[in-house]
């Protein structure tokens, strides 16, 4: 298996986390926790250096489809797939525009992402202290990425795509 073959949890993978499905062994389990919404096959290899069927298990996952390539995902199924964690680092570009925008809509949005924050992660996550600390667009730009990472880890990627859409939209974009 390639090295730097980029592997994402499927969305029948993200229901086998989130959704409490517990229908594979507790080491396929593990690996599809790590996967998460982005990893190559050699970052997991190295954050698993003693397993030894590492590669049969991703085959595993991969066949039962609870994980995909970034080739598949180009295949037609990416409507459904997790977005790559690089996709997810950077602000949309409808948000990366907001710099022009009013103190008072900048107060709107940082409090529509805190509620969606809180609904689905809580108030103790360091997701929701930064974006509560924020007090100008550029902090806001700057955190609104790893508000979206949380959500997408812990609740789904769809989740987190709904809540940028709403901010883009809140923002006038």
């Amino acid at each position: 298996m390639e090295m730097t073959m980029q592997l994402f949890r499927t969305e029948k993978g993200q229901n086998e986390i989130f959704n409490l499905g517990h229908t594979l062994r507790p080491r396929h389990r593990q690996l599809l926790f790590c996967i998460g919404n982005g990893i190559s096959f050699g970052e997991l290899c190295s954050k698993h250096p003693k397993c030894t069927e590492i590669e049969a298990m991703v085959n595993e996952l991969l066949q039962n489809g609870f994980i995909q390539t970034l080739l598949n995902m180009a295949g037609g199924q990416a409507a459904s797939a997790p977005a790559p964690a690089t996709a997810a680092a950077a602000p949309s570009p409808a948000i990366a525009a907001a710099p022009a925008q009013s103190a008072a809509n900048l107060d709107e949005v940082r409090t529509y992402v805190l509620e969606f924050l809180a609904g689905l992660v809580g108030t103790k996550s360091p997701a929701y202290r930064h974006m509560s600390e924020v007090q100008d667009f550029a902090g806001f730009n700057a955190t609104l990425p790893m508000c979206r990472k949380v959500i997408a880890a812990v609740a789904s990627p769809h989740q987190a795509a709904e809540m940028e859409a709403e901010v883009a939209r809140r923002m006038g974009h």
